[in-house]
Order: C-alpha cells, then structure tokens, then sequence
C-alpha cells in the first residue's frame, strides 16, 4: 500500500512550478491588468466623447432658443419668435442634459419648467422673458462647466 505524500512535498511542488513558470505568470497578470485598464480608459473616453457631444448640442439649442425668446419678445415675430420653435429646442435641452453632469441636467429641467409655465406671456411680460432668459443663462453656464470638467 503506497504511502500519501506529506503537504509539505505539494507545497514544495507547487512554488518549484511557480518558479519555473514565474515568466509566465508574470506575463500573465500584466496581460490582464493591461488589457482590464485598456479597456476602463476606452470607456471613459467613450463617456467623455458623448458628453462633449451632447454639451455642444445643448450649447446650439440654447442658442436658437434665445433666438426665439428675443424675437418673440422684443420684435414680437411670430414666425422667427414662434413659441412651438421654442419647445422643440427647450425639448432637446432637457433630453440631451441626462447625458450631462447632474448640475447641467438640473439647470435643463428648471429651464424646462419655466418655459412650461410662461412661453404663453413671452410675447407681453419683460419678467417673463427676464426669467426665461436668466435660466438660459444658467443653464449654459452649467454645461460650460461640465465641457470644462471633461477636458
């Protein structure tokens, strides 16, 4: 009857192996780690590519917005100044700004809110188009720092 081997024979095994082998190990664990990093930063730059995107998207639509604010409101176009123009962009802004920093998605949804509430006085109320413009304002700024903060 044969004998089992004592541990400590497996464990002396097992590092002659190790030790034999410990190029490939080695090469081994860098190959994971190289491709696992390789892979995180190719995300990140993903991330940060549709950001940028989508902030410039938003910068443009905020633009053509204030557009519409100010010939509704001050020349009192109605085609260039046409409020459905207006919900169209206020629109994007806000679905675009879910691919934004919170504060940039934040800003998007109270500039949302406040077209909701007075796109109808736009044509009549200095305030209304005051606060309306303010918000733009605001939210611009907001998707400037998020722009900023993805360099």
């Amino acid at each position: 009857m044969a004998r089992p081997k004592p541990k400590s024979s497996n464990r002396g095994w097992f590092l002659k192996q190790l030790v034999t082998h410990s190029v490939a190990v080695v090469s081994l664990v860098a190959a994971i780690v190289g491709l696992s990093y390789n892979s995180w930063q190719a995300n990140q730059n993903e991330v940060n590519q549709n950001m940028r995107i989508a902030a410039f998207e938003v910068l443009k639509n905020l633009g053509e917005l204030q557009t519409v604010v100010n010939y509704a409101h001050f020349t009192e176009d109605a085609l260039r100044g046409n409020p459905i123009e207006g919900w169209k962009h206020v629109t994007m802004v806000r679905d675009l700004s879910h691919l934004l920093k919170p504060s940039a998605k934040t800003e998007s949804q109270l500039l949302y809110t406040a077209w909701q509430k007075d796109w109808e006085k736009l044509d009549r109320n200095q305030q209304v188009e005051q606060r309306i413009s303010k918000q733009i304002t605001k939210t611009r700024e907001a998707v400037l720092s998020t722009i900023d903060a993805s360099e």
